[in-house]
């Protein structure tokens, strides 16, 4: 059996590619893998990632026709959101973190991520969806802060899977792991973004999980 695919990539900087000195991210190494592939006839992808886009911002791309037909007549739809949402509240709060203050941003970021996989939905019933999962970019700068930090990112990322899990065919693809104390060899010089090796570990992970829909 041969493929074809017809890739939208959607959400912030992760998917445009920031970081990466080809700028080809993990959406251009992920269609590259999928040229290789022998049963695979045709790749194209349009990419929407658009640096500092929080979910809000999301949602006003998904207003937006080009964007709609585009998803319209995908076939295969990755999305990274949620990064910024969280950095917010970090920034706005670093001198004081509370729980409290990632809660009221994680209710409001919910929502808006409920409001994203219906919209898609809407408009393409049955293409996968791969989203990705948030990893921690800070553990260096944290420092004791960390340990606080850390759980609050995973109620982020179990509640976010929990989230998809409720839209059929779509999947969670976990990033913690990937760059936990590995942030030296798999970070930009921002110490936010991947470099391109970060963005390769990404990459293979999405192509494992896109191998199992084919």
């Amino acid at each position: 059996m041969t493929y074809s695919y017809r890739i939208v990539a959607l959400g912030d900087s992760l998917t445009q590619g920031v970081g990466d000195p080809k700028n080809h991210g993990y959406v251009g190494m992920t269609a590259d893998a999928l040229k290789k592939q022998k049963n695979v006839k045709q790749v194209s992808f349009e990419d929407l990632g658009h640096l500092g886009d929080t979910s809000a911002d999301l949602l006003n791309v998904l207003k937006k026709p080009q964007a709609r037909e585009t998803i319209r007549h995908s076939n295969t739809i990755f999305l990274t959101i949620g990064g910024n949402d969280i950095v917010h509240v970090l920034k706005n709060h670093f001198m004081d973190l509370s729980t409290s203050d990632f809660n009221a941003e994680q209710k409001v970021f919910s929502a808006h991520l409920e409001t994203v996989f219906s919209e898609i939905r809407k408009l393409n019933p049955d293409a996968p969806i791969y989203y990705f999962g948030l990893y921690n970019p800070f553990e260096d700068y944290l420092g004791t802060a960390n340990k606080d930090f850390v759980p609050i990112l995973n109620s982020w990322n179990a509640n976010s899977k929990k989230i998809a899990s409720r839209y059929r065919n779509t999947t969670f693809i976990p990033t913690f792991d990937i760059f936990k104390g590995r942030g030296s060899t798999l970070l930009y010089a921002d110490h936010f973004h991947p470099n391109e090796k970060g963005y390769s570990q990404l990459s293979s992970r999405l192509m494992t999980a896109i191998r199992k829909n084919q």
